[in-house]
């Protein structure tokens, strides 16, 4: 069983070594630890009194095909990353990712956590529109359908690796901003792993295909090199991981989700997600010592 259980964890870890990979992680963490992050208390909706600058919105903020239209923005130094006090949030893409470390702690959370949100939005949206869509789609017969709804379905069908419309639906569910800014720290080591930095890639994504971009990782495993993905955005980080939540071997946590909206249940079913030893423990004490639950009432801005 012992080995057994080795095996398993190994096979399934979405995690990427590099140089001392784990211990850069843990100290990261630890350094970043030494005080908890406060935030301002989300206040109501309020989209006629929502402060937004034309300046910033290059882009109207709207959905069109299913899909959510966003601002992709880039970073040049820490000030270009907004920070959100009210629970309205734009929907910005940042197209790439910069170091913090020079930032005092709190500032570096702050900065970190409101670089990843809108990411994990705009992604939780757009899954929220495929699956009202596939949803509708349930009890109506293959041959009623219309060929651009079947070319839909088929296309999430391979993607998520069902041909169950039932199970496709199950898939295309998502889950508490809190657990996904968590595993953003602790993955990029507060983002501070070359991963991160280079490829925007927040959670160690392995690659397995050479034909897409991607980036070699400095240790190897079982004498073969091991390739991590690189991303064109923040955006495109956050829609792989929540595919890959949805497809790979993750049907507990799955079936959980359908079930509670609690993170700190939730993470139980995330022990083989990451091979940092009593993780799903350190996943719940990040969430409550961060104060990650506020996140959880984030919501993209109303001005659709």
């Amino acid at each position: 069983m012992k080995h057994l259980k080795t095996f398993f964890v190994l096979t399934y870890s979405l995690f990427a070594f590099d140089d001392a990979y784990l211990n850069m992680i843990k100290d990261e963490m630890q350094k970043s630890d030494v005080q908890p992050v406060t935030y301002s208390l989300p206040k109501p909706n309020h989209p006629k009194k929502l402060n937004v600058q034309k300046s910033e919105l290059s882009t109207p903020v709207m959905i069109t095909d299913d899909k959510v239209v966003t601002i992709n923005k880039k970073i040049k130094s820490p000030k270009d990353i907004k920070i959100f006090t009210s629970n309205e949030v734009e929907p910005i893409n940042y197209t790439n990712t910069i170091s913090l470390n020079k930032l005092q702690v709190s500032e570096k959370k702050q900065k970190f956590f409101n670089m990843i949100l809108p990411a994990i939005l705009i992604s939780k949206e757009n899954l929220r529109l495929k699956r009202e869509r596939v949803l509708s789609l349930i009890n109506t017969p293959l041959e009623s359908m219309a060929n651009s709804d079947i070319s839909f379905l088929e296309a999430l069908y391979k993607k998520y690796k069902t041909h169950d419309i039932r199970d496709l639906a199950n898939r295309l569910k998502t889950h508490p901003v809190s657990i996904v800014l968590a595993q953003a720290a602790i993955e990029s080591a507060w983002g501070e792993s070359r991963f991160f930095k280079k490829g925007n890639n927040i959670f160690g994504m392995w690659s397995y295909n050479k034909n897409e971009p991607r980036m070699k990782a400095r240790k190897s495993r079982n004498g073969k090199a091991i390739y991590v993905k690189k991303y064109a955005s923040i955006a495109d980080a956050v829609d792989d991981y929540f595919a890959i939540i949805g497809r790979g071997a993750y049907k507990s946590f799955r079936k959980q989700r359908s079930i509670t909206d609690n993170p700190l249940v939730l993470v139980n079913y995330l022990v083989n997600y990451c091979e940092l030893a009593n993780y799903p423990s350190k996943l719940k004490k990040f969430i409550v010592k961060n104060q990650l639950r506020k996140f959880d009432k984030f919501k993209l801005t109303a001005i659709y």
